[in-house]
């Protein structure tokens, strides 16, 4: 299911973020609706991009890279397109658990790495949040703002 409303809200929170308009606990205050998987997906990884310990700015030592940059201009590619999310069910919500792992001898840890390798065999992984990079292709190719513009024109 795809949530309009909800991809939006995000794209628009994710690219004042990233611009330092906005602080983490407003892009973390976004709400989504669950039954977007693509949605709850993309909000779950931008949560990898910042210190949820206390708000600040995408400025100065908490700058996006480029690297990122790239990565969420992609996200917001996604959210912007009319693509559900077919990757299978993973949450980027990931934290170290050092007690479990011990209490495990490394199993947890492993094991979280194993999903982790088979969440990114499921697709084309540099293509995500799309399954494929010929989907990515096709969304930038006919960008939902711009469609009037030629290549040629822009800057």
């Amino acid at each position: 299911m795809i949530c309009e409303q909800s991809r939006i809200r995000l794209a628009l929170a994710l690219r004042r973020y990233v611009a330092g308009r906005i602080d983490n606990d407003t892009l973390d205050e976004v709400e989504v609706d669950w039954r977007d998987r693509g949605a709850v997906a993309v909000k779950q990884a931008a949560w990898t991009l910042y210190d949820d310990t206390k708000s600040h700015y995408a400025k100065g030592r908490h700058k996006i890279s480029r690297r990122d940059r790239r990565s969420i201009a992609k996200w917001i590619v996604f959210l912007h397109s009319r693509n559900e999310y077919l990757w299978p069910e993973y949450s980027f919500l990931q934290i170290v658990n050092w007690p479990m792992n011990i209490l495990t001898f490394g199993w947890w840890e492993r094991r979280k790495a194993r999903r982790w390798q088979e969440f990114e065999e499921a697709g084309e992984f540099s293509a995500w949040p799309f399954i494929a990079m010929s989907d990515l292709e096709a969304a930038t190719a006919k960008p939902r703002y711009f469609a009037g513009v030629g290549r040629s024109r822009r800057v």
